[in-house]
Order: C-alpha cells, then sequence, then structure tokens
C-alpha cells in the first residue's frame, strides 16, 4: 500500500477533476430543473442518473485521495467539503431507494455542486495524520460527518417543506413551487433524518469526548465538542417534540432549520483550518 501511495502522491487531484465533477452535479440539477416543464417523464430521470454518476465519480476521487495519503481525506478543509458532498449526494440516494418520494435532485445536485467548487478553489492537499492507529477516532470523525450531512439534507427538506407550504397557502403552483414534492413525504423524510442525527451525532459525541478526557483536556478541542452537544440536544428536543406531537409541519421545518445554525458552527469548529 505505501509504495501505491508514494506513487499516487506525484499526481494530485487537479482543480480541474473537481470541476468536471462539479459540472456533472450541475447538469443534473439543470435536468431535473426542466421536469415540471416536460410530460415525458424522460429529464427527471436523466437527471437522477445524472446525480448517481457523479456520486460514482466523487466516491473514485475520495478513494483516490485517501490511497495518496494513506488516510482518512478530512486532514484539510477541501478533502471536508469532498467528504461532505460525498455524504449529502449519498444520502439523497439512500432516500430514493427508502421512500417513494425523494429529496429534489436539483435541490442535492446544486448544494453537492456548490462544495465541489468550493473544494476546488481550495485546493485539495492531504495532509499526514495521525488516524490510522486510533480506529475509535475514525469512527468518530466518519459519524460526525454523517451527521452534518444528515443536518444539511434537513435544512434543505425543512426549506423545501416551508416554501411548499407557503405555495398551498397563498395557492402559487407554478414556478420554483412545481419543482417540489408533496408536504406528507416531505414531512416524513425529515422525521426520519432528524432521529438519525440524533444517533450519529451522539455515538460521534460519546467517542470524542472520551478520547478528549484521556488527554490532557486541551482547552482547544472544548468548544468543538461544547458547540457539537449543543447541537445534539437541540436535535433530541426537537425530535422529542415531535414524537409528543408538540411540534408538526411549518413548526417542525422552522425548529429544524433553527437547529442547523448550532451545526453550522460545529462543522466550522471542526475543519482542520480553525483547529
Amino acid at each position: 500500500m505505501f509504495p501505491m501511495a508514494a506513487a499516487l502522491a506525484e499526481h494530485p487531484l487537479t482543480r480541474e477533476c473537481l470541476l468536471g465533477c462539479a459540472a456533472v452535479f450541475l447538469a443534473a440539477a439543470l435536468l431535473d430543473g426542466l421536469a415540471a416543464k416536460d410530460a415525458s417523464g424522460r429529464w427527471p430521470s436523466a437527471g437522477l442518473w445524472l446525480l448517481r454518476g457523479g456520486w460514482i465519480m466523487l466516491t473514485t476521487m475520495l478513494a483516490y485521495q485517501g490511497l495518496r495519503t494513506h488516510a482518512l481525506p478530512i486532514s484539510s478543509a477541501a478533502e471536508l467539503l469532498l467528504s461532505i458532498a460525498w455524504g449529502l449526494s449519498g444520502l439523497a440516494l439512500f432516500l430514493d431507494l427508502t421512500f417513494t418520494h425523494r429529496l429534489p435532485t436539483w435541490v442535492i445536485a446544486g448544494a453537492t455542486t456548490a462544495c465541489l467548487v468550493a473544494a476546488a478553489f481550495l485546493g485539495v492537499v492531504g495532509q499526514p495524520t495521525d488516524l490510522a492507529d486510533k480506529p475509535l477516532i475514525v469512527i468518530h470523525v466518519g459519524a460526525a460527518v454523517l451527521a452534518y450531512c444528515v443536518l444539511g439534507a434537513q435544512a434543505l427538506n425543512s426549506a423545501a417543506y416551508l416554501l411548499q407550504d407557503r405555495a398551498l397557502a397563498r395557492r402559487e403552483f407554478g414556478g420554483i413551487y412545481a419543482l417540489l414534492p408533496a408536504l406528507v413525504p416531505l414531512d416524513r423524510i425529515g422525521g426520519q433524518l432528524m432521529g438519525a442525527a440524533v444517533w450519529l451525532l451522539g455515538l460521534s459525541l460519546v467517542i470524542g469526548a472520551t478520547d478528549w478526557a484521556q488527554r490532557d483536556l486541551a482547552l482547544v478541542a472544548l468548544p468543538k465538542l461544547g458547540t457539537a452537544l449543543l447541537t445534539w440536544v437541540a436535535c433530541l428536543f426537537v425530535t422529542v417534540q415531535r414524537r409528543r406531537h408538540r411540534l408538526a409541519g411549518a413548526a417542525y421545518a422552522r425548529a429544524s432549520l433553527f437547529v442547523f445554525i448550532p451545526a453550522l458552527v460545529a462543522l466550522y469548529l471542526s475543519l482542520p483550518a480553525a483547529r
């Protein structure tokens, strides 16, 4: 493995590779956006297949980067953005297999495109890490990245729900509103996503806090853990309130958007440049 990594190190991922992959996701978003004007059903299928193809390309690039650096591809801000893009698009494909109605392809493809373009201009430069001998820390980081991907998808889902709810209240059915799914599947998906975020972020927090307590209790990690804990408490509170039927519909969607605010702060503090 090490000779292979040494050979691959001479051929890093270029900006053109990332922008090319971003172009695939952008094309998927555009094709899905044209779906509302086409009654044949070909455009939605084409956009979804492009999303799947882009996800395979992104998976291949992440695997290549991991082989190059012989480490988990999360050691730089660009690599973390690539991992988030991979998680968002992969989650959308998973939901497509699980639910009858999926998240809008144009929303997921657009968000993934933004992550890829940002990573391209930041530059994917892998830094040596010490995670190889710490499998639990790898699980901690992986669970955290997946949790933030889930919360990002939930924020997009909640925004779509609020837009659709507003359209129905005003009896507006054209334009962007025609591209959004119905309220019932959006609400159902939202409940599942928030529950998944509680479990993933809880697992990451338990492992991260245990590792932090076994070290010198460096204060540099305290803001990140504290913000992540605040995010987890907010997710748990919103989930419990939903199960008790105290938060539903638009109120639940708005609460989910508020939960995403500390999640963004925690994600920023988790970036290598912020450590």
